[in-house]
């Protein structure tokens, strides 16, 4: 009896150990990377990817392959990031192309660094937009003809792996001033290249709609290229770098626009000194209050290599203020920088202004440093949280001079005059009352006045009179 149940405990203990084996054949979800080294194929290549394209002659139509055609490039940007979907893009020593199929997850069999081939008899070779694309066949939807992707029996058919080459393709070196449509679908590298101001510091694309969005780079001489992000990408959320370098990708091109798309970040490398600075921007470092102090009651202007830094405490996207102005904050004191033209800069954004020479006057009692060159400001960080001022009205009021252009936080205040926030209005706590301001061109200008006391958080402002500016309706609490 002993020995029945010994024996039937490891027979179970074996079939355990098989089930647990099939399992994770089955259920494996992390994939090794392909071992490098040769691959044993019986293909080669007959024609380049630069004399395949040539059949394409006609924007937009759609091009059956008739002869029995074979590439092969290394794949140099594949599907994993997600910036690119059901997509590979393939280089030959003559240019590339990208190669559209009907299944994702592609990186699994074809990362980038494999080399491949496609027998190109019978697919078709389109373009999008002027991007040249292989695709699987054409079909008709209501009439109108489309592609398809590579299906999975095609790709059975039309595709050969080869070798996985653990050193992968380098990029070629180029400007902006050498794009042209030979290296469109190829791997390239820009040196000193740097996000616009307005682009900088910003996410690469919306997650939360999953919208691609283009930013804008530049180089020193001023030429730009965008960089098209999609909104599926694992870096989506990711803030765009805020100093200069170097940036490699795949060049594509839409209409008359060139674009270069990233594989993930890795191929961002931009922090170096920003086109124009010198350690940050040219001049001594004053604080507000200094600068504050040089204005004694008439118009005057900054001393000559000086420079400003603090956080932008307004809010240019809700629209309470003039788009050419923003309320700059240090832990001294603040002040309003009005440029020559509207600025990009957002709420929380750290910035340098160059001031030298600059004007410092008033605007209906407010201080300002006027007609400030947008080239003289530069961001440093982005997404920083400023520090508002605890404070009663009576406060505030006792020392709006002094405090003018910085954040305060109020609380049980009740706020009456209207319906809405459109207009001027009455912020009262027990301290006192104060002038709460909303232009009519703010987002929430026509949101309900509250009818119990909030906190709120505002910035200390003049217009001929001591008043508060929300910056958006999230200052209500």
């Amino acid at each position: 009896m002993l020995s029945f149940f010994k024996n039937n405990r490891l027979v179970a203990a074996a079939l355990i150990f098989l089930a647990t084996l099939a399992v994770g054949a089955c259920v494996k979800t992390e994939f090794d990377e392909p071992p490098s080294g040769g691959v044993s194929v019986d293909i080669k290549a007959n024609t380049t990817i630069r004399d395949l394209k040539k059949l394409h002659v006609t924007p937009d139509a759609l091009d059956k392959i008739k002869d029995d055609l074979i590439i092969g490039g290394e794949v140099i940007m594949d599907d994993r990031s997600g910036n690119y979907y059901k997509t590979l893009v393939i280089q030959d020593a003559t240019g590339g192309i990208e190669v559209k199929f009907n299944d994702g997850y592609l990186y699994n069999n074809t990362p980038i660094g494999r080399y491949i081939y496609i027998r190109c008899k019978d697919l078709i070779i389109t373009d999008y937009n002027g991007l040249p694309q292989l695709t699987g066949s054409i079909i008709v939807e209501n009439g109108v003809p489309s592609t398809l992707g590579l299906t999975a029996a095609q790709v059975r058919q039309k595709l050969v792996r080869g070798e996985y080459k653990a050193t992968k393709l380098a990029p070629k070196k180029i400007s902006i001033n050498d794009i042209n449509d030979d290296l469109l679908n190829t791997l390239v590298e820009f040196d000193a290249l740097q996000f616009s101001q307005c682009d900088a510091g910003k996410s690469y694309a919306d997650v939360l709609t999953k919208n691609s969005l283009n930013r804008t780079m530049e180089d020193c001489n001023g030429l730009q290229l965008l960089l098209r992000t999609s909104g599926y990408a694992n870096f989506a959320s990711q803030l765009t770098p805020t100093g200069n370098g170097k940036i490699v990708g795949v060049l594509g091109v839409y209409g008359s626009d060139y674009q270069l798309f990233i594989r993930d970040l890795d191929d961002v490398s931009m922090t170096g000194t920003r086109c124009g600075q010198s350690g940050g921007g040219s001049g001594t470092l004053m604080n507000l209050s200094e600068v504050r102090a040089l204005f004694t009651g008439s118009t005057t202007s900054a001393p000559a290599n000086r420079k400003v830094k603090g956080i932008v405490v307004s809010d240019r996207g809700n629209k309470n203020l003039n788009s050419r102005n923003l309320y700059l904050q240090d832990g001294t004191a603040g002040i309003v920088v009005r440029f020559e033209a509207d600025h990009c800069f957002e709420l929380g954004d750290e910035i340098e202004v160059v001031i030298s020479g600059q004007e410092i006057s008033e605007f209906n009692k407010l201080l300002q440093l006027n007609n400030v060159p947008l080239s003289n400001a530069s961001l440093l960080s982005a997404g920083n949280k400023p520090t508002a001022r605890t404070a009663t009205i009576a406060e505030v009021n006792a020392n709006y001079n002094t405090w003018e252009s910085t954040l305060v936080k109020i609380s049980n205040v009740t706020l009456s005059g209207g319906a809405n926030f459109s207009g001027t209005r009455t912020a009262t706590d027990a301290s006192g009352n104060i002038v709460l301001f909303t232009s009519s061109a703010a987002s929430f200008a026509l949101s309900p006045l509250p009818t119990t006391p909030k906190t709120i958080t505002a910035i200390v402002s003049d217009f001929n009179g001591k008043q508060l500016l929300l910056r958006n309706i999230d200052d209500v609490q």
